[in-house]
């Protein structure tokens, strides 16, 4: 195998973990909606602090133990935990009793 097929190769192995990646934040995404439609109808704030705090601790751990920068991944999950709550409130506003109200 050429060294420009190996690195074709290695490519396409990237390309498909990415594929996957993207998928598990969709599916992340999708769940967080179900998550604050259960919310809405529970009355139970957008927020949650302590959990926040929990997923980052253990991106922190994962980071430590696998070897991984522990700044990238808590940073990742701060990215995608403003994504979750962006959508979170948004579903739930949607969802609001009084929603129908505001418009």
């Amino acid at each position: 195998m050429t060294e420009q097929n190996e690195l074709e190769r290695l490519r396409a192995e990237l390309d498909a973990l990415d594929g996957t990646l993207l998928d598990t934040v969709r599916r992340r995404i999708g769940l967080g909606v179900r998550i604050a439609r259960y919310k809405s109808r529970h009355d139970v704030p957008m927020m949650q602090p302590g959990r926040v705090g929990l997923v980052k601790d253990r991106a922190a751990r994962y980071a430590t133990e696998h070897g991984l920068d522990e700044t990238f991944l808590v940073n990742l999950y701060d990215a995608i935990i403003t994504e979750m709550c962006r959508v979170e409130d948004q579903v739930m506003r949607r969802e609001s009793p009084t929603a129908g109200e505001r418009r």
